[in-house]
């Protein structure tokens, strides 16, 4: 069996040539035409961003991790439509940048975050969302409510000490609650203050006793508590009730 060999025209040859030369050429001025501005820098972006809800204002924090170059951030909101500049002085460690953005609006928003190095260049953005509470929030909370006032005179039985005041039995809690303030008036007639905490047992959700001891209290005086929230476990800010009254 005979092979046949295949044989090209040169003027083929030729024009495939100019073909790709041409396509080379093209190329390379798209390429050029991106840097006629000079190679695009970024600078180090804002790493780990991060948002505290507060009552009426709201913390963000972020880190600077290896860039020194940076020298400001801007923090955008509201669509961009509100934004503020945080100086940046960087060291030679990792830099914990804090803001906190004062007189907001209750409500949800958007913070976009982009850091900037002294030639104006931008870094590429970091983005969290966050929440600020004030008056709307108020309203869904309310005091911790008092099922009723023993007033104890135990004598020591055993290992169990003695003990002479007053026992409050509780209703159950709102989760968001983190402590309830207490004042009283001892028997001696100045004024005794607890905070009841929720109990932190591994494993499991804290939770708030069922009954608070006030030792020392004067029989049917008295007793005066608020309960304290938190909308969230980042929030820098505790929204209280208002002083409650029991005698």
């Amino acid at each position: 069996m005979k092979i046949k060999s295949l044989k090209f025209p040169m003027f083929f040859l030729f024009a495939l040539v100019t073909v790709i030369a041409a396509s080379c050429e093209k190329m390379e001025e798209t390429y050029n035409g991106y840097l006629k501005e000079g190679e695009i820098i970024y600078p180090g972006k804002a790493d780990s961003l991060m948002a505290f809800p507060g009552n009426g204002r709201i913390g963000l924090q972020w880190l600077i991790v290896s860039d020194p170059k940076v020298e400001k951030a801007i923090v955008y909101w509201n669509n961009h439509a509100d934004s503020v500049v945080v100086p940046i002085r960087k060291t030679s460690q990792v830099d914990v940048i804090k803001v906190t953005l004062p007189d907001m609006e209750e409500g949800l928003y958007t913070f976009d975050v982009y850091t900037y190095d002294k030639s104006g260049n931008r870094s590429v953005g970091s983005q969290v969302i966050g929440e600020v509470f004030g008056e709307s929030y108020q309203r869904t909370i309310s005091n911790r409510l008092i099922r009723s006032v023993s007033w104890l005179n135990l004598p020591q039985q055993g290992s169990v000490p003695a003990f002479r005041g007053a026992e409050i039995s509780w209703y159950g809690v709102n989760a968001q609650a983190i402590f309830i303030d207490i004042t009283y008036t001892r028997e001696d007639g100045t004024t005794g203050t607890h905070r009841e905490e929720p109990v932190r047992v591994s494993g499991r959700p804290p939770l708030f006793r069922e009954t608070t001891r006030l030792p020392n209290a004067r029989p049917n005086s008295r007793i005066s508590y608020k309960t304290a929230f938190v909308p969230d476990p980042l929030a820098i800010d505790t929204f209280y009730t208002e002083l409650k009254h029991y005698n």
